[in-house]
């Protein structure tokens, strides 16, 4: 419907300032962005945007007129949600931002998910930085850590387990910690945006550890660990694989660990059309599969 994705562009444009991402996000060039601004534009006889070579702003009127828009967006998807209960499929698509590790293990079941909603298609963006929900233009965003922003709806996914765990090779050269004070002395790969030391809450003791090796990208903190560079805590199902495989083995498997504190949020001025709906609900079965943690015999470990 082209006045709707219209309005849809220019809501968007308004909340993250730029053309490029919202062509980005939309698979289209900044050209045809500027055509559905430059439509509205002509209808409504008013300049939406003061352009320039460094950002773009609203003007008065674009800011008067931003407020109708997202009111009509918002009374567009109610009358879809409405009309969603008559259709038998949900259709559309769904962007959906999470971290690496959780990304990965959602992809194990999108197959099936696939088959069971073939009208549904999900845009999936993994990273492991901070994602703005609203100016990055996502329906759905997966994130570790208590939700401090007011524009969105935090639903509480649960507390996942956490996995300390170090290669054959590196307890081969340096030992298996005894306690969790050892951590102190051993080669930790660190997770980390800032400091080079961490706190690890293991075994009711709070330890900070240190390492020559810190990572924004949850993967390459995994393929370090596994190629025996340290010690690092992991969600229990990035590591799962590898613990019963004998790549990776857990370190004092008796001491409780912090878990994660796992959460879905979305924007707090939408309600969710049916297409959203479906995937929260699906998202939410499957971080509740995670919750229990693993269980393991001697049997399941080679």
């Amino acid at each position: 419907m082209p006045l709707v994705e219209d309005l849809h562009c220019f809501v968007r444009v308004a909340e993250c300032g730029s053309f490029s991402i919202v062509a980005r996000e939309n698979m289209v060039s900044q050209a045809t962005i500027g055509r559905r601004i430059g439509t509205l534009e002509d209808h409504f006889k008013i300049l939406l945007f003061h352009r320039s070579t460094r950002k773009i702003v609203l003007t008065d009127a674009g800011q008067s007129f931003l407020v109708y828009a997202r009111r009509i967006l918002q009374e567009f998807e109610a009358a879809e949600n409405a009309l969603g209960r008559h259709s038998a499929e949900p259709k559309g698509r769904v962007r959906v931002a999470s971290t690496n590790a959780f990304g990965q293990y959602l992809i194990r079941g999108l197959a099936q998910f696939n088959e069971r909603y073939p009208g549904l298609h999900i845009d999936l963006v993994l990273g492991d930085g901070f994602i703005n929900l609203i100016e990055d233009g996502f329906d759905l965003a997966l994130k570790i850590g208590e939700v401090t922003e007011s524009s969105v709806v935090a639903r509480h996914l649960g507390d996942v387990p956490r996995s300390l765990v170090a290669s054959p090779a590196y307890l081969a050269k340096h030992g298996a910690p005894e306690d969790a004070s050892a951590l102190q002395h051993h080669e930790c790969v660190l997770f980390s945006y800032g400091a080079t030391r961490q706190v690890w809450n293991v075994g009711g003791s709070l330890v900070r550890v240190s390492g020559s090796f810190r990572t924004n990208s949850s993967i390459a903190q995994f393929e370090a660990v596994r190629n025996g560079m340290g010690i690092s805590l992991f969600p229990w199902f990035q590591v799962d694989e590898d613990v019963r495989s004998g790549r990776l083995i857990r370190l004092l498997p008796d001491m409780p660990i912090e878990p994660i504190h796992f959460y879905m949020t979305y924007p707090a001025y939408r309600t969710l059309p049916p297409r959203t709906r479906v995937v929260v609900d699906w998202i939410t079965d499957e971080a509740h599969k995670l919750v229990p943690g693993p269980v393991y015999d001697e049997k399941d470990i080679d």
